[in-house]
């Protein structure tokens, strides 16, 4: 990969190009000639509104690519096909994505259809109908699966019911809306303000820009102010228990407020982080997995989103296991203060973070999807050039400090999903100390 550099890793290119249209669209564009392709990525965020309507969302992008005002499906995938392209959409809670991939020479072509789709869906009833009822069946069906009702319960217990609401799809809404419900939902999110485009892989610069102006330059510029919210504050607490009869594995999910990742403490924080749990050869993985054998799923991590982040923790164990697991989490919080990351720790953890990003950046596709990403949450396009040296940057007691603020037990509140009847008994021998956190 090619492209200007200013020290940090060679691997990660800076992007050659960042600049935004006057009507609002960020074009970033990375020189990438690793093989003849171009990988695409177009965001459009916007804001969560009403209950539930994160599925007229999904719907929308559901039909985005089932044809356009000037052609059926078939024409369009079939125009795709042509210039050796694929393209897929899909939306949650904050954002509107396209993912996709051309043949280099087929760029402006398929960035013209691309704009078609974006631009001028087609929105007719015969081609609403069947999406309508699938994404309403599958918004059903995925609500009872064990990851889903932990998630659910997670964002309940963090943000209250009514800010859950707004962040997971009603599957009664998408069944009930109409060829005008998306019309008027096409009209007031997919603007050109805010969102970003990201073209990575085998291209020129400046003729890449200049077919990007030439499709999307009309785009309307749309709501100035329709951008996602970072979520409401929340508060450690006891954990919430969910049941589910019948389970045979727990699923345990904690979460506490951290740093966004444009706080400069934010790469201590992923440090500390990754000491915790969140690698390999981290504290946690050691203890409770390859020691005492009561997980086979666990980690810590960062979710990131527009304006905030949060610390999750996340471990699935058999129900058997799932007090003293939790015993186990809670324990390995309170040591991260008692016992805070040493100089060794610290060093493998930059060293890991470091090697790893590069790792997973090193491909075009991986590339595109990693700068979409940290636009989307507010960083800069240079974010990913720029973080071996800021982990380089950071002394062993900025992580010191970070490991005694953001791991105490009482900051994090999180929720347990389980068999009821079989965890209860583990429950009242275990004693409410050493589970509530």
């Amino acid at each position: 990969m090619n492209g200007p550099e200013t020290g940090g890793d060679a691997r990660l290119p800076l992007p050659d190009l960042d600049t935004t249209l006057p009507n609002g669209l960020r074009v970033v564009l990375c020189s990438a000639p690793v093989v003849p392709l171009v990988e695409i990525r177009l965001t459009v965020p916007y804001a969560a509104t009403g209950p539930g309507e994160v599925a007229l969302r999904q719907l929308l992008a559901g039909l985005l690519l089932q044809g356009t005002a000037h052609r059926d499906a078939d024409a369009f995938d079939t125009a795709l096909a042509t210039h050796g392209a694929a393209l897929t959409a899909v939306a949650d809670a904050h954002r509107f994505t396209v993912t996709g991939h051309t043949l280099a020479d087929s760029l402006p072509a398929v960035l013209a259809l691309l704009a078609e789709t974006v631009l001028t869906p087609r929105l007719t009833e015969d081609v609403v109908a069947p999406e309508r009822a699938r994404l309403a069946r599958r918004i059903e069906l995925s609500s009872h699966q064990p990851a889903a009702v932990a998630q659910q319960a997670l964002l309940r217990r963090r943000y209250g019911d009514e800010a859950a609401a707004r962040r997971s799809p009603d599957p009664q809404l998408a069944a009930a809306c109409t060829p005008d419900d998306l019309a008027e939902l096409h009209e007031r999110h997919l603007g050109a303000a805010g969102a970003q485009l990201v073209l990575v892989g085998d291209l020129r610069p400046e003729d890449a820009l200049a077919a990007v102006t030439d499709v999307f330059g009309a785009w309307r510029t749309g709501a100035q102010d329709d951008v996602p919210q970072a979520p409401p504050p929340f508060t450690g607490g006891p954990m919430l228990w969910v049941d589910r009869p019948g389970a045979v594995q727990s699923m345990i999910r904690l979460a506490t407020p951290a740093l966004p990742r444009t706080d400069p403490g934010y790469p201590a924080l992923h440090l500390a982080q990754l000491v915790f749990g969140g690698s390999f050869a981290s504290r946690l993985v050691a203890h409770l997995r390859e020691e005492k054998g009561y997980a086979y799923q666990l980690g810590s991590g960062m979710e990131s989103l527009p304006g905030a982040s949060t610390l999750m923790i996340e471990a699935d164990s058999a129900a058997e296991h799932t007090a003293p697991a939790l015993a186990v989490i809670r324990g390995e919080l309170e040591r991260m203060a008692a016992e805070p990351p040493s100089e060794a720790e610290v060093d493998a953890a930059r060293s890991y973070a470091t090697g790893s990003i590069a790792t997973a950046m090193s491909s075009p596709a991986s590339l595109a999807s990693g700068l979409a990403n940290l636009l989307h949450i507010g960083v800069g396009a240079d974010w990913l050039h720029g973080w071996g040296p800021m982990l380089d940057g950071v002394p062993h007691e900025a992580v010191t400090e970070a490991a005694k603020r953001f791991f105490r037990p009482g900051g994090f509140t999180g929720v347990v999903v389980a068999d009821a009847s079989a965890v209860a008994p583990l429950r009242r021998g275990a004693g409410s100390a050493e589970l509530d956190f």
